[in-house]
């Protein structure tokens, strides 16, 4: 697997919600020039004594449907995307190759 490049934190490309779940999707970069998207998947939380609102990569039983929910969109989001993405790495491979002849 290639590692990806180092770079300041940017907003995900897309997000999706369903109820407390979501699914951000980010566009990345391999340090060969390769991109792609990949998608991480949280789940909000607040607790009722102190109000205290963040994030967790943990999930309850409950979450299931949710969780399914927001995978299949965010996988379907990103096969959409795969057309105009690999154009733009076919693009980046001929102009290497055209650079090293």
């Amino acid at each position: 697997m290639e590692e990806t490049k180092k770079k300041p934190a940017t907003a995900p490309e897309k997000t999706i919600r369903h109820g407390a779940i979501a699914a951000s999707i980010w566009k990345r970069q391999a340090t060969s020039g390769f991109e792609y998207f990949d998608f991480t998947v949280s789940r909000s939380w607040k607790t009722t004594s102190t109000g205290k609102e963040g994030y967790s990569s943990s999930f309850f039983v409950r979450n299931a449907g949710e969780l399914q929910a927001v995978i299949q969109e965010a996988a379907d989001w990103i096969e959409s995307q795969q057309a105009s993405l690999q154009e733009s790495n076919d693009f980046k491979a001929q102009t290497v190759l055209q650079k090293a002849a």
